[in-house]
């Protein structure tokens, strides 16, 4: 069945009452899931040059429902991580506190060597968050935010 691509994106097709199925020639059924994987996980924006005025039939409800969706851009997702570490840095101290009152309470104090040690940690944890923070600014950036949200989906 040919199809005509008209100025206004329309798309026409010819339908066959008896089958009671509008099959269209050219076109498959994708699960949204599956296309949304496929869109996230590939290098897609370059195809907009070759297939960015061919229609595209969606459901209306899904389509009101991507449109009203919030947007995901870097800096949302920059954030993310920068709220992620502060968390990981309060949950490490709250540990570490707990951890020391228990090595208190077996009379095995950390003298300054140890503290200093910890506190040697703690700042290079700060300097490789800082980089990473600056590094996001960049287009490698988005390769090392990919990366962590993977860390961070498999941690869940």
């Amino acid at each position: 069945m040919p199809h005509h691509d008209t100025d206004d994106n329309e798309l026409e097709v010819k339908f066959k009452p008896e089958t009671g199925k509008a099959v269209i020639e050219g076109k498959t059924v994708v699960p949204f899931q599956a296309f949304v994987t496929l869109v996230l996980q590939k290098k897609v924006l370059s195809l907009t040059k070759t297939w960015g005025k061919h229609p595209v039939i969606v459901d209306s409800e899904l389509l009101t429902s991507m449109a009203s969706a919030p947007q995901d851009n870097q800096e949302n997702k920059s954030n993310m991580i920068l709220v992620s570490m502060i968390l990981g840095i309060i949950f490490g101290v709250a540990g570490f506190s707990v951890i020391q009152i228990a090595l208190l309470l077996v009379k095995i104090p950390l003298g300054i060597k140890e503290l200093s040690i910890i506190v040697g940690s703690i700042l290079a944890v700060i300097l490789v968050g800082a980089l990473v923070m600056n590094m996001q600014r960049k287009p490698k950036g988005e390769k090392l935010v990919e990366t962590i949200e993977g860390i961070s989906s498999f941690l869940k």
